[in-house]
């Protein structure tokens, strides 16, 4: 049997991964001193609150060990391992899971997947692998199809200030002040290699939610399989934008609360579109 591990910042709630018979890897967040697990620990709905309140949050570094105490119990059983993780370009959590593999002397029967993304796109993926596996799919066939997906599945993320990109790290200081002084709201994204990295900056968030809008329409172009809406501390915002989607792509969509670990990074009043697309586009145009 092929089981499947995931990390916390797919979005999922610990009776979601029971539900789904997926083995939650729950990620960690720092308050000063005192360590969370996401999700377990802390939920979005206390974390987010903190947040406003102007606690300061960090996303911590995986442990090993604490991979290796998960997939130990299931390489026991003569089970193998598909674990779809959060992108390696933003977190260390795959090379974690590497390192696991390798001190259990089990590389041959884990399969670390790195999603190159999080939340909704990491979700489809963990999704596939699962029934993919019920089905009776070998290791390789699920990796190469988690591959595929993931080429078919972008995401845009929406922030009201470039200060949570500051804060994760992903803009210089200056670069922080200049766009407050000239309150620019970004508009980011995870590109191939799975950096989170600006793809326009906009004045207001008004004109930000037309250009996602634009950037739905643009995916939509390729054909819609399912869509999804990332959102923080903000339900009523996303839920008028999430009848938007739905009326133009005719597909439900499927609303995910962003994990803590990744909320560190994008605040809580963040607004993030996905489609999972029928064809694989072309090319991303980038913004480096």
């Amino acid at each position: 049997m092929i089981r499947i591990v995931m990390d916390s910042t797919c979005g999922m709630t610990i009776e979601d991964f029971e539900k789904a018979g997926i083995v939650m890897a729950p990620l960690y967040i720092r308050e000063g001193e005192t360590l969370y697990r996401d999700g377990v620990d802390m939920k979005p709905a206390e974390f987010y609150k903190k947040e406003r309140e102007g606690v300061i949050f960090e996303s911590a570094q995986t442990n090993p060990d604490d991979l290796v105490r998960i997939f130990g119990p299931i390489l026991e059983v003569g089970d193998e391992i598909v674990c779809v993780m959060i992108s390696g370009a933003i977190s260390g959590s795959v090379n974690a899971g590497r390192v696991a593999a390798q001190t259990l002397e089990a590389e041959d029967r884990i399969s670390i997947v790195d999603s190159r993304q999080s939340g909704y796109c990491q979700l489809t993926m963990g999704r596939l692998a699962k029934s993919m596996a019920d089905e009776g799919k070998s290791r390789a066939q699920i990796v190469e199809a988690l591959s595929e997906l993931r080429d078919r599945t972008w995401v845009y993320f929406i922030m009201e200030s470039l200060h949570w990109l500051y804060k994760g790290g992903r803009l210089t200081g200056a670069q922080a002040l200049i766009g407050t002084i000239i309150q620019l709201k970004p508009i980011v994204w995870f590109d191939d290699l799975g950096r989170m990295v600006t793809h326009d900056k906009i004045r207001t968030i008004k004109a930000g939610k037309e250009r996602l809008k634009e950037l739905v329409l643009e995916m939509a172009s390729y054909g819609v399989v399912s869509a999804g809406l990332h959102w923080a501390d903000n339900w009523d915002e996303a839920k008028e934008f999430g009848d938007w989607m739905e009326s133009v792509l005719h597909v439900p969509v499927e609303y995910n609360r962003v994990s803590c670990v990744v909320g560190c990074h994008v605040g809580p009043t963040v607004l993030g579109p996905v489609v999972v697309m029928k064809e694989k586009p072309k090319a991303k145009n980038r913004v480096d």
